[in-house]
């Protein structure tokens, strides 16, 4: 009898913990899997609230959303996500002193944690803790998150001197979240706030890919964003040989690889045409010859004219064979929106091509050489108010 009574507590001993078992997978799986989470006996339940929580919650049902997350943290103190819920159900209560609290606990305990670290920035930027938003925030760009929510709030923290101060001294030797974060930011943030981070992440030794910010410098000129595209390129690739706006000489010290700044010559590759460049002692002339019968893009670049008459003047000289025209000078304008309407085209000669900029609809413009069939060199362009 005592024989047969040990074989059967011990029996159910074994199905005791098989159950116990079962109930920890179950627990376990129910974080992810709500079915699951219904499945596990209340005693069980630590991981698996989590689910419970979130439907309380979604369901404006704080009171038990808050109470689902209270017993998560007693059963399970260390992971983040317990932290977090009760973070956002303290916030939604209006207790945002102790949301605070379980939000920074989170923050450390679950920095992978998306939920979680969101939550931190938007608290941090509703009670002004700066330092905590900025830390979350570049945490979360770190991770490669870029969507729009987080977009969002980098904008606000940002749009705050103190946010912007506190955004820069969190940035590193960055590189792949600096190509995400820049192009955009050059779009989205104000020059005060994007000169604090540019020029940390430059004095930090940020590792830009410049090939890949290039065009997007381009394209921010042709936008009205000017500023912007000129902070980029001179703190992050320039490396000392920034073009300025007003700086139409050819330049020599740009190698065939080097990414180009947002106002730098551009010379396309065109078949059948060919370039050298010599130095002479009014700067930097371009030699060409155009083999193709259709006009190529010698050479162009972005410039910000203000509204107003204009003369361009050109030293060089165009030889073009019978029925083509030689260097044609295009202008472009470029809206706010980025589209463009080209102005007319004028042939350039030995004295000066007048031309006109509108007031409207010609935020900056994109100046054009072309050719026929032809050779010849360009070289100091000059443009004046007339």
């Amino acid at each position: 009898m005592t024989s047969l009574f040990g074989r059967l507590a011990w029996f159910a001993i074994l199905v005791l913990a098989a159950l116990l078992a079962i109930g920890v997978e179950l627990d376990r799986e129910g974080r992810r899997n709500p079915s699951a989470a219904m499945l596990v006996p209340p005693p069980l339940r630590s991981s698996s609230l989590q689910p419970f929580a979130q439907a309380a919650y979604g369901g404006k049902h704080v009171d038990q959303g808050l109470a689902f997350a209270k017993a998560m943290v007693r059963r399970r103190p260390v992971p983040a996500e317990g932290l977090g819920l009760l973070a956002y159900g303290q916030l939604q209560k209006g207790d945002k002193d102790a949301a605070l609290r379980s939000l920074i606990l989170s923050g450390d305990r679950g920095w992978r944690d998306r939920f979680t670290q969101e939550m931190l920035v938007m608290l941090a930027l509703q009670a002004g803790k700066w330092d905590v938003a900025a830390q979350r925030t570049v945490a979360l760009w770190r991770i490669g998150i870029s969507d729009d929510r987080l977009r969002a709030m980098t904008a606000e923290l940002l749009s705050r001197p103190q946010g912007a101060d506190a955004f820069a001294a969190q940035v590193g030797r960055e590189k792949y979240w600096a190509n995400a974060f820049l192009p955009w930011s050059g779009l989205a943030i104000g020059p005060d706030a994007l000169r604090k981070v540019a020029d940390s992440m430059a004095r930090k030794g940020a590792r830009v890919d410049c090939a890949a910010l290039s065009p997007r410098t381009l394209a921010l000129v042709r936008m009205g964003r000017a500023e912007a595209a000129s902070i980029l390129w001179r703190d992050l690739c320039a490396n000392g040989r920034f073009t300025e706006p007003t700086a139409l000489a050819f330049r020599e010290d740009l190698g065939d690889d080097a990414p180009i700044g947002p106002f730098d010559w551009q010379y396309p590759e065109e078949p059948g045409l060919e370039r050298t460049f010599t130095q002479a002692k009014s700067g930097i002339v371009l030699h060409y010859r155009n083999r193709e019968p259709l006009r190529s893009v010698v050479a162009k670049r972005n410039a910000l004219l203000k509204p107003g008459n204009y003369a361009a003047h050109l030293d060089g000289a165009a030889r073009a064979e019978a029925g083509f025209r030689p260097i044609v000078f295009q202008i472009i304008c470029y809206a706010k929106d980025g589209s463009g309407r080209r102005l007319g085209d004028g042939e350039m000669n030995a004295g000066a091509t007048a031309f006109f900029i509108p007031d409207t609809l010609c935020e900056s413009q994109e100046l054009i050489f072309l050719s026929g069939r032809g050779e010849g060199e360009i070289g100091n362009l000059q443009i004046v108010p007339r």
